[in-house]
């Protein structure tokens, strides 16, 4: 590639008279463009944007994968290692009970809930007594205050990094209240409950106590000894509470001995006074004589009743049936019958005169005789027998009633003398029944007492532990390169989400609308000007200069009236290849044999002089400032070349330069020599120059580098083109994978004969 010398060009001027003129020049009556309303465009990323924008980060998340394992493999490197001891113990609600009358001084199973119970005893666990008794044992002070949980490096560097915090924070004086307490050091007991663990076993009266420490051997011996400090302490409770139990047990049973003699002595003084031998045998006798009494008088009572109903009621029947009943008065009552029968007999043979007659009347009036004179002696001894009946069966019940009365009067008065003696004899019986039992409970504590409590027993004692705590270092690489590779996955698809960019054909298609994609120009090494009009095998297939082609191609047929004389190039955003993408068009409309010229628009940070290492002494902004301009000769071979006009020196106002007359001349100008101009233009976005251009040009190429444009820029920059009326033939997909890129430069289709040399 090499630069040809410049010429002057100062006759522009007088090719345009005005810029009105210049417009009429560049614009074509056919070119009018009829605005419509645009169609939405949708901004949100395709699945297979996502896949695309991870895989276009594969390296980046590799790499902070790689760094997520070694920070993992450090940590676990500069951490010193630990060893965890476990054990486990049962907590019973209940002791076994040896004796019935085993004491129980720390839970009454009868009013306690379980939960609550359970709960004291985790509590219990946790006694700073017992990790003050273990620590002083065991001497573990001083090694629990030095021990660190990573290497001395890693405090090495603290240290180092220490005073500069310190400094740095003295810039910046904590204007609230300080916390209280907040400068007091940590103590033993606090780092001795971080290492230790307790975990009660859910639906269980287990309980998994566990200790770390970076001595293996230590945490056996400590775990060992906080166990045993705990079950001793629960001993210790019960033996204390039987102590404390017996001393109370002996000034209660001195008092109740005292208070017993007193109540005994006041009741035999009182006994004595009233001569009361036995209460209970004095009135049981009492009370079973009048019990008697009473019995032999309802007796009584009741044969006078029946006497007297005999006597009253019925001794007017009873002396009838006590005469009736008589054998001799039956006797004759038969023989008076059969005389009564014979005499009535005989009364019809014989008259009552006759002697036969006269006898039988004599004998019937005898008998009637006797039984009237019988049966009257049988009724007045019957009456007066159940008088006599009545009277005694009445003196008796009057006995009974007084004798009764005698008894219930001597009851009464035994009851009235024996009150006292009764409440003082219950004051005994109270006060020896209260004695016997202190007895007795001081009986079941002197025995109970030296009985170990079994509530607690080791299910698992502690052990050695068999490996250091976590995880092995290949694990750890394992873990610290998955999260490092989840972490960054993430973050590339989150950022996909939020700010999507344009990964393939499709995604700009999606955001293209009515504008064509005009080529996909891939990624390459080999994309160099010098090869675009090399004739070898290998250069022609260049996926580069292929899509060259066909963007040519497709700028030429898609186009009624061919490729634009004027093209404008532009782009969203910096560096998405405009530049380039004007150089490479230029070159390729010049092997088609097009006299071309390239005018590099951007006044701010123009770069066609550096990628071509042209002079930008003199350029576009002193032709139209000065009227001076200097044409650059680009020639890629010998036969190849096209014109250049750098941007030449800066400008406070790029905007009013390109608006001027002076920059429609030149146009004007350069259209009767060129056959094509390709104008390379600042961004679209933040600034209006593109807009100024977009405006002189026939047709404006939009840009846009994949996996770098975003899809928000370039729905942004259709829509300040569209309102400016921007004609715009197309899109060019610069930087694309050259596999999505195989439908614009498929260079595979060859059968690999030998190339023509010639020369354009």
């Amino acid at each position: 590639m090499k630069p040809s010398s410049a010429h002057p060009m100062n006759t522009l001027d007088m090719m345009v008279s005005n810029r009105s003129n210049a417009l009429a020049l560049h614009r074509h009556p056919a070119d009018t463009i009829h605005l419509s309303a645009p169609e939405p465009r949708s901004n949100t990323p395709l699945l297979s944007d996502y896949w695309l924008a991870w895989k276009k980060n594969l390296p980046r998340i590799i790499l902070f994968s790689l760094l997520g394992a070694a920070l993992a493999l450090a940590v676990g490197l500069l951490s010193n290692k630990t060893y965890t001891s476990r054990s486990s113990i049962k907590i019973e609600t209940d002791p076994t009970r040896i004796l019935s009358y085993d004491l129980d001084t720390s839970r009454p199973p009868s009013y306690i809930n379980d939960d609550v119970y359970y709960n004291t005893q985790y509590k219990l666990l946790r006694n700073n007594d017992l990790a003050r008794k273990v620590i002083a044992e065991l001497d573990l002070g001083d090694y629990l205050l030095n021990e660190k949980p990573f290497a001395e490096p890693v405090y090495t560097v603290l240290s180092t990094v220490k005073p500069f915090m310190q400094q740095l924070r003295s810039y910046f004086p904590d204007t609230g209240e300080p916390q209280a307490g907040g400068n007091e050091e940590i103590t033993p007991e606090e780092i001795f409950f971080n290492n230790l663990n307790i975990n009660p076993v859910r639906r269980s009266r287990v309980i998994d106590i566990s200790y770390t420490s970076q001595d293996p051997a230590l945490s056996e011996k400590v775990l060992d000894s906080y166990i045993r400090a705990f079950i001793e302490s629960r001993n210790l409770t019960r033996t204390t509470s039987s102590e404390e139990a017996k001393d109370y047990l002996k000034g209660q049973i001195e008092q109740a001995k005292e208070k017993m003699q007193q109540a005994e002595a006041e009741m035999l003084k009182y006994a004595k006074k009233n001569n009361i031998v036995d209460t209970n045998a004095d009135v049981s006798v009492i009370a079973s004589n009048l019990a008697l009494l009473n019995e032999e008088y309802i007796k009584a009572k009741s044969r006078r009743i029946d006497a007297e109903s005999q006597f009253y009621n019925k001794r007017n029947i009873s002396t009838y049936l006590n005469a009736s009943a008589d054998t001799v008065i039956q006797q004759k009552k038969q023989q008076l019958s059969s005389l009564q029968a014979e005499y009535n007999a005989k009364l019809d043979t014989f008259k009552p005169a006759y002697p036969e007659m006269l006898q039988l009347k004599r004998q019937i009036d005898e008998l009637s005789a006797f039984i009237k004179r019988e049966s009257g002696s049988i009724h007045d001894n019957t009456r007066k027998n159940m008088e006599a009946n009545y009277v005694a069966s009445l003196d008796e019940e009057k006995k009974l009633k007084a004798e009764i009365d005698v008894a219930e009067k001597k009851l009464m008065s035994f009851y009235e003398n024996s009150i006292g003696y009764t409440t003082l004899k219950r004051d005994v019986d109270t006060s020896r029944n209260l004695f016997e039992g202190l007895l007795q409970r001081m009986k079941e504590i002197s025995v109970a007492a030296p009985v170990q409590d079994d509530r607690v027993s080791v299910v698992d004692s502690p052990s050695l532990p068999p490996r250091k705590d976590g995880l092995s270092y290949a694990k750890m690489l394992l873990i610290g390169f998955s999260i490092g590779f989840l972490a960054a996955s993430l973050f590339v698809l989150l950022r996909e989400m939020l700010s999507p960019r344009i990964r393939d054909l499709r995604s700009l298609e999606a955001l293209a609308g009515p504008y064509p994609i005009l080529s996909s120009i891939p990624r390459t090494r080999r994309s160099r000007l010098r090869n675009l009009a090399s004739s070898n095998r290998y250069e022609s297939m260049n996926p580069v200069i292929e899509s060259l082609r066909y963007l040519r191609t497709t700028l030429r047929f898609g186009n009624s009236e061919g490729i634009p004389q004027t093209l404008h190039v532009t782009s969203p955003n910096a560096t998405d290849g405009k530049s380039t993408v004007a150089i490479f068009l230029a070159a390729s409309l010049v092997k088609s044999g097009k006299r071309v010229l390239l005018i590099d628009g951007d006044l701010r940070k123009p770069s066609i002089h550096k990628k071509l290492k042209l002079d930008n002494e003199v350029g576009l902004t002193n032709y139209v400032v000065h009227n001076d301009i200097k044409l650059h000769k680009y020639c890629f071979t010998d036969s190849a070349c096209f014109m250049v006009i750098s941007a030449g020196p800066a400008t406070p106002d790029p905007v009013d330069i390109l608006s001027s007359d002076n920059f429609a001349r030149i146009l004007a100008k350069c259209k009767t020599v060129f056959d094509h101009i390709i104008i390379d233009s600042p961004p679209v976005l933040g600034m209006a120059d593109s807009l100024v251009l977009g405006n002189f040009a026939d047709a404006s190429l939009l840009v846009v580098s994949c996996n770098k444009t975003q899809k928000h820029d370039v729905t942004k920059t259709l829509e300040r083109m569209e309102q400016s009326g921007i004609r715009i033939a197309g899109f060019v997909l610069n930087r694309s994978n050259p596999k999505t890129s195989a439908s614009y430069c498929n260079v595979k289709y060859a059968d690999g004969r030998k190339m023509i040399h010639a020369a354009i």
